[in-house]
Order: C-alpha cells, then structure tokens, then sequence
C-alpha cells in the first residue's frame, strides 16, 4: 500500500522551498508540538506564509556535504548490510499537510535513513539515544512513509558515527501528533497564528495594559521555582569564581598562563585589552544636538522582576 506521493523537486531551489511552504515538514513537527529547542509553532507559521528564520548558509552547507561521508560510513564501517538509495521529498497521501524529506532510504524492507551532525561540545545529548526533536522528525517521517522502523546515524565532532534504530510509536503518532498538526493547519488555513512562545514572540504581541491581578495558586508556585532557579544559578558562578581564583592563584605562583593535557590545551589564563566605552552622559551635555541626530531609541524588550513580600506594595 503506498502511503505517499514523491515530491519532484530538486532540494535547495526556488520550487523545493515553495513545495515546503505547502505543508509541514518532518522536521517542522517537533517545532508545531513546542517541543523544539530551535523553533517554535510561529516560526513555522510565518515560514508557511514566506517569512523565513535566518539560516547560516555555512552550516547547511556543511550538513548536506557531510550526508556524503555519513552514507559511506554506513555502508563501509556500521556493520549494517544495507545499500543505502538516493533521498527524496514525499507527501503524505492520508494526511497532505505533512511532507518529509528522507536523507537516504534502504530496501528489504524499505526503510528511511536521517543523517545528522552534532559538534562534540553537544554529542553528549546523544548520549541516552536520539534527541526527542529528532525522534519527533523520524516518527513524522514513518508515518509519511508508512514504515515500522526508522534509521538515525549522528557524526560527532568529526569523528564519531553513531547508529540509531527508532521504532514506529503509533499511539504517539494517533494521540499526539496527528492533532497537533491538524489543529496548526486548520489555523493557518483561518489565518489564526499561534500564541507567543518565548519572550522575542511575547514582545512583539506585548500590550501595555497596566492592568494587576491576583496570582493564581499554581502560578504562585512556578514564581517561587524560578526565584529559586536564579538564586541558585548566582550560587553557582560564586562557586565557579571561587575556583576561577583558585586556579588563577597556582598560575600566578608558577608563572603560567596555560594548562595542558597530553600536549593539548586545557585552560588559559590571560590578560587582555580592557573594554574601549564612550561616555555617552558628558556626550550629551557637550554635543546635545549632536547626540539627538545620532541616537536610536532601541526597540522596548520585557523585563520581569519578582518581589520579596516587604517589597510590594
């Protein structure tokens, strides 16, 4: 049974970005779900309307060459009998609003591949199994594909492969999912956008209301938690200052500015340039006029503050 219609376009050209505006993308789900940590359901609205996110053209570069060396380690080292086929864009024939763009697929039985790149500061987050975005990604794309099982291989810092196996979660797909993107796609269909997400998208939709009410109880706890969260944040850089200066001290007494592990470096210690600033005040009295011409009110951003009892009024 085909669940899908392949998509002929050619990626990265005007009539492959056009396809993706036509429907969600496998890898726009988890974004839809608020389960992304790089984009959220309005960036994925605006996309669909032609307002796109900027991208680092170096870094798709580098993601696109890579599925080169990432498919060779497959075949040559993963231990995997498996001759991996050419990718292509697909459309769901039961759901159109979702589209996947599978990076390679294997036959008997057919099966599609998700290549990714992780850099070794963050290949740590591979180390419990596939991220929860990218197992949201690989799902969409099983349903899209109709299959049961899925491939995932990550290349971390340039050096390490790893190979991931992630089955088919239909309760997943049919309780959460699936209403998920209908609902986003009902939306964007009436022109209703999502609500704000993170405080850019808050700022934007912000009105100043002067308005108070009483907090209610649940939310009276978050206050407290996030209270707590930043007390404990400034306990920790005291810490992490205190062994700054621990350090820096066994430097100064051995008159060393570098530490090293096995020939490689491990941490550094030196002095640079202080910070050139303008006194923008004295400025102002000098040059008024000129400080008028020159001076841009930045955009207004939200601040929030939480007061300890005696503070409020």
């Amino acid at each position: 049974m085909v669940t899908y219609e392949v998509v002929d376009v050619v990626p990265d050209t005007p009539e492959w970005e056009q396809e993706r505006r036509n429907s969600v993308g496998a890898s726009e789900v988890a974004a839809v779900m608020g389960l992304s940590p790089y984009a959220t359901a309005l960036d994925v609205y605006r996309s669909k309307q032609g307002v796109d996110r900027e991208f680092d053209p170096l870094l798709s570069f580098i993601g696109h060459e890579s599925e080169h060396i990432i498919h060779k380690w497959v075949e040559e080292f993963s231990g995997v009998d498996v001759k991996l086929e050419p990718a292509f864009m697909a459309r769901s024939a039961a759901y159109p609003f979702l589209h996947a763009s599978f990076d390679r697929v294997s036959s008997i039985p057919f099966t599609t591949w998700q290549f990714k790149t992780a850099h070794h500061y963050t290949g740590h987050k591979w180390d419990e199994g596939i991220p929860t975005d990218i197992r949201i990604q690989v799902q969409a794309e099983m349903l899209v594909a109709g299959t049961q099982r899925a491939a995932v291989v990550v290349w971390i810092g340039g050096r390490e492969f790893r190979l991931f196996w992630e089955d088919r979660d239909d309760r997943f797909i049919d309780d959460h999912m699936l209403p998920a993107l209908t609902t986003f796609w009902e939306n964007l269909q009436a022109d209703v956008a999502p609500p704000p997400a993170n405080v850019a998208e808050m700022a934007e939709a912000w009105h100043d209301s002067g308005d108070e009410m009483e907090a209610p109880e649940e939310l009276q706890d978050r206050i407290e938690q996030r209270a707590f969260l930043l007390a404990s944040a400034k306990e920790m850089e005291a810490d992490a200052n205190k062994i700054r200066d621990e350090l820096g001290a066994f430097m100064l007494e051995h008159n060393v500015e570098k530490f090293t592990v096995g020939g490689k470096t491990l941490l550094t210690y030196k002095r640079q340039n202080g910070r050139a600033s303008f006194d923008g005040k004295r400025f102002r009295e000098e040059h008024p006029d000129l400080a008028a011409e020159y001076t841009q009110q930045g955009a207004p951003y939200l601040v929030m503050r939480t007061y300890k009892p005696k503070e409020t009024k």
